[in-house]
């Protein structure tokens, strides 16, 4: 098995693998499990979240983010860098 394909979309995860000799419909299953998983949990802590904008405004990024992290990445004092969560310092 490989993989082939990790990427963030829509503020969940996208995963796609190669397999042969694999049964797939157990294999779809588990991919679709680790997508359902990663819109509920926030991408900056790793708690319960769910998907938002910034401000819950009706157009932009999309996020999966918890209720303390939605209002701190609403006001730009925290972001994601490379991988890394980085606190903002200075004006927003």
């Amino acid at each position: 098995m490989a993989l082939t394909g990790l990427k963030e979309k829509f503020g969940g995860l996208r995963v796609q693998v190669e397999a042969e000799g694999i049964d797939r419909p157990a294999l779809r299953a588990v991919v679709a499990s680790v997508d359902a998983e990663s819109v509920r949990t926030c991408e900056f802590c790793g708690a319960p979240g769910e998907v938002r904008t910034r401000g819950d405004a009706p157009y932009g990024w999309r996020m999966s983010v918890c209720d303390g992290c939605h209002s701190r990445w609403s006001e730009h004092q925290i972001l994601i860098i490379h991988g890394s969560v980085r606190e903002r310092h200075g004006p927003g």
